[in-house]
Order: structure tokens, then sequence, then C-alpha cells
């Protein structure tokens, strides 16, 4: 009896011992649920973003920033992943207003490779808009916005301009079929034109959309309706409004359009191609402008169904 009494002790312990192993371990991986943050690292082979748990500093949103771009920096070994950012590439510095970061970073950034670019930029915004009070990221590389291979600003970008698994699909494509507002004859009215699109998967459907309505149309009785030689600065979603920043080139005027053409083709354009209900211009940056002293930016604008021709 005292034998069993040993052995049932020794099972009790071990049992005991088990529980409290398990509690122990639920308890850790607990913990790492509750990580504040999900920062991206770049896989070894260099094809996708790998997250990690990241607690943050607890702080402001300025030491927030400031401590979340510093284990950017940083590489994980126990997940075998790279920094998201190259040795090389130096940020000089930042700055945060109105929930809009800039990154100033050095010439190194602009000489990664493309599929490099791409991940490291996704894996910096999809990072840094976590944060409470940072809602949109722009990257400027040797003091000015960083561009494409095009010569379009990216401008401020967001968490929902990157596919989830950016890396893999870095340079996929796929077709869309877009509904393009142009001016008719008269440029008072708008007139639609259909086209297949081939884009990168890794583009806004808006600006994707507003692109190609820069290219003007195919169909030789429809008039451009974007001044030529206009650029897009910049492309941002927040709320489901779409926000469109041009530079100088669209005061000028189109040639036999209309003001109220113009907008309305960009407007109607974005909301029936995007995942949009209004649109929000600005022209370096300023949208407290009347456009052509005829129509306000100052507020998102909506579809106009009435600028449209009725077949």
């Amino acid at each position: 009896m005292r034998r069993m009494k040993k052995i049932y002790q020794i099972i009790s312990i071990l049992l005991a011992v088990c529980l409290l192993t398990g509690i122990v371990g639920c308890r850790k991986k607990e913990q790492k649920a509750d990580a504040k943050y999900a920062i991206y690292q770049i896989n070894q082979s260099g094809t996708a973003l790998v997250p990690k748990d990241y607690d943050g500093t607890g702080k402001s949103v300025d030491e927030e920033v400031k401590g979340m771009l510093s284990a950017l920096q940083k590489c994980d070994d126990e997940v075998k992943a790279q920094a998201a950012l190259p040795k090389k590439v130096k940020l000089e510095r930042y700055t945060l207003e109105d929930e809009k970061l800039i990154l100033y970073y050095n010439a190194a950034y602009g000489k990664m490779d493309t599929v490099r670019e791409v991940l490291c930029r996704a894996a910096l915004v999809r990072s840094l808009t976590q944060i409470d009070g940072v809602d949109l990221v722009m990257i400027c590389v040797d003091g000015t916005p960083l561009t494409d291979k095009k010569g379009n600003t990216y401008g401020y970008q967001q968490a929902e301009d990157f596919v989830q698994n950016t890396g893999s699909s870095i340079n996929s494509f796929q077709e869309m079929k877009l509904t393009l507002y142009y001016a008719d004859s008269s440029g008072e009215k708008l007139q639609k034109e259909e086209d297949m699109v081939r884009y990168n998967s890794n583009e806004s459907k808006e600006r994707v959309v507003v692109e190609q309505l820069m290219r003007g149309p195919s169909n030789n009785r429809l008039l451009a309706t974007i001044p030529k030689g206009t650029k897009l600065l910049g492309v941002s979603i927040k709320d489901h409004i779409c926000y469109l920043n041009f530079d100088e080139g669209l005061r000028n005027i189109a040639p036999g359009v209309s003001p109220e053409t113009v907008i309305y083709s960009i407007v109607n354009s974005v909301i029936d191609g995007g995942n949009v209900s209004e649109v929000q211009i600005s022209i370096n940056g300023d949208s407290s402008i009347v456009y052509q002293e005829s129509i306000k930016l100052d507020e998102p604008l909506s579809r106009n169904q009435e600028m449209i021709k009725e077949d």
C-alpha cells in the first residue's frame, strides 16, 4: 500500500508539473497574441513579407514612430527574416503632421531593385499605419518624393494599397474592364468608353483609372479631359473617399472642354472603376481653390449622372 501511495504521489506531482507547464505555455502564447503591432520583415529569399510581433513603446505617437522605425532596421534570427531596410538605406529625418508621415531617406533607397523596393515600401507603410495617429505614409528619396518608372509620384500611401501577399504576386498582372468618361464632341457632356486594362496587382484601382484616363480616349470622336502633361502626384483613400493630388498641369485648359467636364470625368471614372463613393481633388496639395472659377474643390465630390450623355 505504501508503495502504491508513493507511485500515486509521483504521478500527481508529474501531472501538476505538466499542468503548470501547459499554463505557462498558454500564457506565453496569449502574450504573443496580445502584441500591440505586427511589423513586417522580408523573408530570406527576398520574395515576401513576414510579420513579427512588436509591442511598441507605449508612449507618444512620435516615440511609437521612432521605435517602430528602429525595429524595422533590425533582422530577426528566430524567424530567419531580413530587416525591411538594407543597411545602406538611412533615414535622414521624418515629419508627422495631420496624421500624415513623411519619411526622408538617403539616395541609397533609390538604388534598390524594383522587387526589394516594393517590399520595403509595403513593410514601412503596413507597419507604420498601425500606429494610432498615422494614417498615411509618403517616402522621399534624397529630398524628393519617390516616383515610379514613369515619373509619377507615389505620394501618400496606406496599407490597403498593397496586396496582403506582397512578394508572391509582386510582379503579377491582372485585367480589369474600365468605364472611363471623356468629353463628347461639344466638350460639355461626358461620354463613356469601355476598355480592358492590364495592370500590376500591387497598384490601387483608383490610380490605374486615373493613369488610363490621362492617356486619353481611343475613340477619335471623344476629347481628352485631363490637360496634356499633367502629372499625378498622389493617390490615397480614407473613409471611402479617394484623394487625388495633381501638379500645376491640371490648371491648364483642356482644348474645347468645359471645367465641369474635366472634373467630373475624373470623379465619375474613379467612382465607377474603384472602390470609393467620393473624390477629393487637389492641385499641389491645395484643394481650397475654385477650378477655372467654376467648381469648388474644397469638398469631396460625388458622381454626377447629369453630366453623362445618354446613348
